[in-house]
């Protein structure tokens, strides 16, 4: 029994082999990247999602941050302003303003370290005084807590009022409270 196939029949076969071998192949390594990229995308996604509500939660932490610090800081301000009554009240003036200085220092950092870059030659009586008239306290109570009169608190307000530049019409208090909200 001699076994003969046709040369078409083979030539079909051929065809049919090489080509379910192509697809083959082709799924082998088609099917295993379009799963892999839909995989890499879900994960993108998540990715994403978590990423998202990560914002979201570190903006609402920072939000109440900021908030808790800007009540600490109003806290602050106010017990600042008791604490400098008192002084002027009790007419203690050593350690109470020294401890003045320290608080007013917590609450605007910024606020020697710009006077100096302003006025570079600026004396440590001119910076007390520029603490005291940022604080909003009039001559008189100025006066009291530096120990001296009125009148030199006023000839000091102007001397610091040339030493900035300031001219006629500008005013020495609003300058003080600008370098102080710019200092934040």
């Amino acid at each position: 029994m001699e076994f003969r196939v046709d040369p078409d029949t083979w030539f079909v076969f051929s065809i049919f082999f090489i080509s379910g071998l192509g697809l083959f192949i082709v799924g082998f390594i088609a099917i295993p990247y379009i799963l892999r990229k839909k995989q890499i995308e879900r994960l993108q996604f998540k990715f994403d999602r978590k990423s998202d509500r990560f914002e979201k939660v570190e903006k609402k932490i920072s939000h109440r941050r900021e908030t808790q610090l800007e009540k600490n800081n109003q806290k602050l301000k106010s017990d600042l302003k008791v604490s400098l009554r008192e002084i002027v009240k009790n007419n203690r003036h050593q350690f109470e303003t020294l401890t003045f200085f320290s608080d007013f220092e917590k609450i605007y950092p910024n606020f020697t370290l710009s006077l100096q870059k302003i006025i570079p030659n600026i004396t440590s009586n001119e910076l007390k005084l520029c603490a005291l008239l940022r604080m909003n306290l009039s001559a008189k109570e100025v006066s009291e807590l530096l120990n001296i009169t009125p009148d030199s608190v006023n000839k000091a307000r102007y001397r610091l009022r040339k030493k900035i530049g300031l001219q006629a019409k500008d005013d020495l208090d609003l300058f003080l409270l600008n370098i102080s909200n710019s200092s934040h």
